[in-house]
């Protein structure tokens, strides 16, 4: 062997290291041929068409499907017969569905009870206001089922709720998954007995602040501690059933939904991302009490939610059906299954070709890290051979992150201008038939990052671009692992088909067969797990958010110059993001200039308000100008704040003056029953509506509330510091003879003030200047407060 350190450095022969290519290329100067870039677009459209197959709706069985099955028929049939109005919380219509509700159960052999209470809750994220608001009702009706079970190991509840809210009828919401529900339990009772005990729960007051399930937490003899909770809800009008959310230990609860349901359609992503969205569902009350379980949604067609079109000629027989095959399948697979000891954990979960998969979240940190080592040590690999750079991959990777903060941002500024046109975007942040514009969006976001990748290629090569990229996905893989497991393995898989990818091209003279598995690796990875989401996600989110896809693409069209060949003609490049812009501002232009009109009702919530001691009345609108708003408001007024008249209201408004009705305010009391000096003190406050008003709001400023009391119902809360927006509680099916708030101030020099604000639906009592429309706007609505100030002084204690 020779040793050649023995040699005289003279005669030592030195092999030049060779000097990275200007562009990044490498040392290769054969030409790029066009077959990677052909495969990875036929790659990308076989993806393409797997996620529309996989997308597909069932057909709607009819009312003559066998007794067993789910028939959407069937179900709509109690769309119908429940939802001609709307049925807010206390109303009388919301009692006429119950007793629909009652009779169908009973009528199905099957042991139904009216379960009433009262329960407080603390949802600030529900407040119309967006201040932080608490809720109460002193009268629940929660519609409770059973279906015994011949030897029950755990019970299993199937919940939603019957309420609507008081703008529309709530076919969707949640009209459909009350039928879904009925029709479920018709189909189980037509079979066997299960064995475990079933329960069908229509929870009242969701849409009032969650009320219903939190009465129902509160009462374990009516809801065990144990009981798997499955929840169905409706953001939408169409589209599949989600499972988009799961309580804590959920890993076999995904297993089961894999092993049961027909046509499962979730991701843990959906899970993850939900928790940072404000919304909220009776789930989240079971789930914070611990009900393991599963929440279930549909999202498609967001603008006929929450509205006066949200009617029975708006509701899709596939999605009804979907939503049923789920719940009948869950049903009976969880009722016959052995559910006294299961597992602990939680999974990552996603689909791939229709095929549910997961693993557990404990391994989403490991996993990622092993890729980026893999990744590490082929960055070592090619730097040593002067393949990549410290300085280029910088580059590359700064290209890239200004690719997504640009497109982002347009994103983020144009949404908004291209929706002008479109009054559901002011309340919903979406628009009717959104296809087109999300097209465009998607097209702006592969015009600015191409056009940004051509302006830097000569600052950061091609290489230098692509490695940063990848760079990006391990960095995203990492982060999301470490702090959003279910999120992970959007980046992580992909990532590691990335790195696969640039390990077999990256020996001198790879093999053609080696190329092909790395164009494989490197596009269904990306095809089959980040695809999909970019359909998904302009549903769930909506065009006001439509940034999300965008990032998607982004990131995805900065992998391009991996499979671009050289332009024969370097003057043709700037071509691919001007054809891409110019398609782009077309569809936007046509968005913004031509919006989709409908013959459906719009949202109106004209509020009448009147302040009773000063005899001062307003008009109060949120919504841009209607026919049912324009003739009561100022011409061109602004959103302002209204905190003059209601302390702690964040949302802007649009106002004008009212005339002053003869409405008589409400009764108002307060008492001070308890002063600990340094401790605090106790207040007590009863209040009555002299009109009949079935709600009231409490609105205390000048300390902070510590606690509170609503006639024997203890109430959820946070310590309100002074100095913080107003204290505020929204109190439903309030007694005629009114109520009494006990409440727990905190030390506080200056003084306590307790507002009083008393509120029916519908337009006041003197006709005068009230709006005149047909159909009248449902939202409609009319206040008067009265106000009471006590005097405190400080005490000091020695």
């Amino acid at each position: 062997m020779a040793v050649k350190w023995f040699e005289p450095p003279a005669l030592r022969r030195r092999t030049p290291r060779p000097a990275p290519a200007a562009e990044g290329d490498g040392p290769t100067t054969a030409p790029r041929p066009w077959w990677p870039l052909s495969a990875t677009l036929v790659l990308a459209l076989l993806c393409l068409a797997l996620a529309a197959w996989d997308s597909r709706m069932p057909g709607p069985r009819g009312p003559d499907a066998p007794a067993g099955t789910f028939s959407a028929a069937r179900a709509t049939a109690h769309v119908r017969a429940i939802a001609q109005e709307p049925r807010p919380h206390g109303s009388a219509a919301q009692s006429r569905a119950r007793d629909h509700l009652v009779r169908t159960l009973t009528g199905l052999g099957i042991d139904t009870r009216v379960h009433t209470g009262a329960a407080a809750a603390h949802m600030p994220d529900l407040s119309p206001t967006g201040a932080d608001s608490r809720y109460a009702s002193l009268r629940l009706d929660n519609i409770v089922a059973r279906i015994p079970g011949t030897d029950s190991t755990r019970p299993v509840a199937l919940v939603t709720h019957y309420d609507s809210v008081e703008a529309g009828p709530g076919a969707n919401d949640a009209g459909v998954p009350v039928s879904v529900l009925l029709e479920t339990a018709r189909a189980l009772r037509s079979g066997p007995p299960p064995r475990n005990d079933v329960l069908f729960i229509l929870t009242d007051a969701e849409e009032s602040g969650l009320l219903g399930a939190q009465a129902l937490v509160n009462s374990p003899d009516v809801l065990p501690r144990d009981a798997v909770v499955l929840n169905f809800e409706a953001r939408g009008s169409k589209g599949p059933s989600l499972m988009f959310e799961t309580g804590p230990d959920a890993a076999w609860l995904v297993d089961a939904l894999a092993d049961h349901a027909p046509d499962p359609r979730t991701s843990s992503l959906l899970d993850a991302a939900y928790g940072y969205l404000p919304n909220l569902t009776d789930f989240t009350v079971f789930k914070r009490a611990g009900h393991q379980g599963l929440n279930l949604a549909y999202l498609d067609g967001y603008t006929h939610y929450h509205g006066p079109d949200d009617s029975p000629e708006n509701v899709d027989p596939a999605t009804v059906q979907h939503q049923g095959d789920q719940a009948l399948a869950l049903a009976r697979g969880l009722g016959a299954a052995d559910l006294a000891h299961t597992p602990r954990g939680d999974s990552v979960y996603f689909q791939v070709a229709g095929r549910l998969l997961s693993y557990p979240a404990a391994v989403a940190l490991p996993t990622a890290l092993a890729v980026t080592g893999l990744a590490l040590a082929l960055f070592l690999r090619l730097r040593a051979r002067a393949t990549v750079t410290v300085k280029g991959t910088a580059r590359g990777l700064a290209v890239v992150l200004g690719q997504v903060l640009l497109a982002c941002g347009a994103a983020f500024a144009l949404a908004p201008l291209t929706a002008s046109g479109h009054a559901e975007f002011s309340h919903y942040g979406d628009i009717p038939g959104h296809g087109p514009a999300v097209t465009g969006f998607l097209l702006l976001a592969l015009a600015l990052g191409t056009a940004l990748a051509l302006l830097t290629r000569r600052w950061a090569g091609r290489r230098d671009q692509v490695t940063g990229a990848i760079v990006l996905w391990l960095l995203l893989a990492c982060a999301t692992a470490a702090f959003l497991p279910g999120a992970s393995h959007v980046f992580t898989w992909p990532a590691l088909g990335l790195v696969a990818a640039a390990l077999l091209t990256s020996r001198a003279g790879a093999a053609t067969a080696d190329r092909i598995l790395a164009a494989v690796l490197g596009v269904l990875p990306l095809g089959l797990l980040v695809l999909p989401l970019v359909l998904l996600l302009p549903t769930a989110l909506g065009l006001g958010l439509v940034a999300g896809p965008v990032v998607f693409v982004v990131l995805m069209s900065a992998l391009l110059p991996a499979v671009l060949p050289p332009a024969p003609r370097p003057r043709l490049l700037p071509l691919v993001p001007a054809t891409a812009a110019a398609v782009s501002a077309a569809l936007l232009a046509a968005t913004a200039l031509f919006p989709v009109r409908d013959d459906h009702p719009g949202r109106a919530d004209l509020l009448y308000f009147l302040d009773a001691d000063r005899r001062r009345a307003h008009w109060l609108s949120g919504s841009p100008p209607d026919a049912s708003s324009e003739r009561f408001l100022p011409q061109g007024a602004e959103p302002a704040s209204v905190a003059d008249l209601w302390p702690g209201w964040q949302v802007p408004v649009r106002r004008g003056p009212a005339a002053v009705r003869p409405l008589a305010a409400p009764k108002l009391t307060t008492t001070l029953v308890g002063d600990d000096g340094a401790d605090g003190r106790r207040v007590r406050v009863t209040a009555a509506s002299r009109r009949g008003a079935r709600e009231l709001v409490f609105l205390v400023t000048g300390a902070a509330v510590r606690g509170y009391t609503l006639t024997g119902v203890p109430g959820h809360h946070r310590d309100t510091p002074a100095g913080n927006p107003p204290w505020e509680l929204w109190v439903r099916q309030v007694p005629d003879r009114g109520l009494r708030l006990e409440l727990e101030l905190a030390p506080g020099p200056g003084p306590v003030t307790v507002r009083v604000i008393d509120r029916t639906t519908g337009p006041p009592a003197d006709p005068g200047d009230t709006p005149r429309s047909e159909p009248r706007p449902p939202a409609l609505g009319v206040a008067s407060f009265s106000e009471a100030t006590m005097v405190m002084t400080a005490r000091t204690l020695g």
